[in-house]
C-alpha cells in the first residue's frame, strides 16, 4: 500500500500551471535614430521574461554604433537591423525552450518590436544608449498606464562605459555641452541644457518639468547583471520614474556626447500567481519516496524469507 500511495503523494506536490499567457500580450516598439558620436559607442538592451508561473530568463543584445560608419541608403533601418542581429546572437546562448520573446524588424523599417511568445510574459526591459541617437518607445497604440507598464530614465556618464576599457584617462563627473529633449505623445518636447551639470542635477531638473514624473532614490527594479561588464552600470542614487504615464509614446533625444541614458520598462508580470515548487525540493521528495519504496520492498522480502 505504501508503494501505491507514493505516486499520489508526489503528485500533490507537482507545480500547478495557469492558463498560457497569450502571445504578444506584452509588447514594446522601439523607433531607432542615427547615432551622433563619431566613435564606437555602446548600445545594448536586456530583455527579461518569465515562463508562465515559472523561472525568469533574460537575454542581452550588444552593439557598437559609429556615426562615421553609416554609409547606407537608410541608416536608421540599418541601425535597427544591427540591434536586431545583436539580440538574435544573444538568444543563441539559451535553450530553445527558454526563448520566450520575439524581436523583429518590421519590413526593414527603422524600428524593433519586442513581444512575448505564448506561455511567457515580459517582466523588464533595459535599454542602454551611449550613442546619442533619438529614440522613441511605444506600446502598440496602448498607454503605459493602461497596460500597467512603469518607466524610468537614468542619466549616466558615457565615460562610465569607456573608462572600463581604458578608452579615457580620466572619468568625467559632469556633462559637457548639449541638450536633452523629451517628448510625450508627440507633443512639444521638454528641453534642458546640460552645460556641465551632474546627472543628478539634470534628472532633478527634468523631473520638475515632466508631468507625473518623480525623482526616485531607489531603482525601478534591480540592475540586470550581464556577463559583459559594460552592461552592468551600478545604480548612481537617482532616476526619473514615470509610474502611471497616461501616454502612448515617449521620445528621448540627448545631444551631449558626455551623457548616455538607461531607459527602463517594468511590466506587470501577472502570470506568477501560483506557487511553483522548488526543483531542489522536488528532487529531495523524490529521493525520499524512492528510499521509502526500497525499504518497503526490502522489508517485505525479509518477511517472506523468514516464513
Amino acid at each position: 500500500m505504501l508503494a501505491l500511495s507514493l505516486p499520489a503523494c508526489i503528485a500533490q506536490f507537482q507545480p500547478a500551471f495557469a492558463a498560457n499567457t497569450a502571445a504578444e500580450q506584452d509588447k514594446l516598439r522601439i523607433h531607432t535614430g542615427i547615432p551622433r558620436r563619431a566613435s564606437d559607442s555602446l548600445f545594448s538592451y536586456t530583455v527579461e521574461w518569465r515562463i508562465d508561473d515559472g523561472e525568469l530568463y533574460r537575454s542581452t543584445g550588444l552593439s557598437f554604433l559609429n556615426a562615421s560608419k553609416l554609409d547606407h541608403d537608410k541608416p536608421e533601418a540599418y541601425i535597427a537591423k544591427k540591434l536586431w542581429t545583436a539580440m538574435k546572437d544573444g538568444m543563441i546562448q539559451l535553450d530553445p525552450n527558454w526563448r520566450g520573446v520575439t524581436v523583429i524588424q518590421p519590413k526593414d523599417q527603422p524600428e524593433l518590436v519586442i513581444a512575448n511568445k505564448a506561455g511567457y510574459s515580459l517582466t523588464n526591459i533595459t535599454i542602454r544608449d551611449y550613442s546619442n541617437q533619438a529614440l522613441q518607445y511605444e506600446l502598440a497604440d496602448k498607454t503605459f498606464s493602461a497596460e500597467g507598464v512603469q518607466l524610468a530614465l537614468d542619466l549616466v556618464y558615457t565615460a562610465d562605459v569607456e573608462y572600463l576599457d581604458n578608452f579615457t584617462s580620466k572619468k568625467a563627473q559632469s556633462a559637457s555641452q548639449g541638450e536633452i529633449a523629451i517628448a510625450i505623445d508627440g507633443q512639444t518636447p521638454i528641453k534642458i541644457k546640460t552645460d556641465g551639470k551632474t546627472t543628478q542635477e539634470l534628472e532633478q531638473e527634468l523631473a520638475g518639468k515632466i508631468s507625473l514624473a518623480q525623482l526616485a532614490q531607489t531603482p525601478l527594479y534591480p540592475g540586470m547583471v550581464s556577463t559583459d561588464t559594460r552592461n552592468n552600470k551600478p545604480f548612481d542614487g537617482s532616476e526619473i520614474q514615470l509610474l502611471n504615464l497616461p501616454a502612448k509614446s515617449i521620445a528621448i533625444d540627448i545631444s551631449d556626447p558626455a551623457l548616455g541614458v538607461l531607459t527602463k520598462f517594468k511590466f506587470k508580470d501577472e502570470n506568477r500567481s501560483l506557487q511553483v515548487a522548488d526543483p531542489r525540493f522536488m528532487l529531495a521528495l523524490l529521493a525520499l519516496a524512492t528510499g521509502l519504496a526500497l525499504f518497503y520492498f526490502w522489508r517485505n522480502s525479509k518477511t517472506k524469507q523468514s516464513r
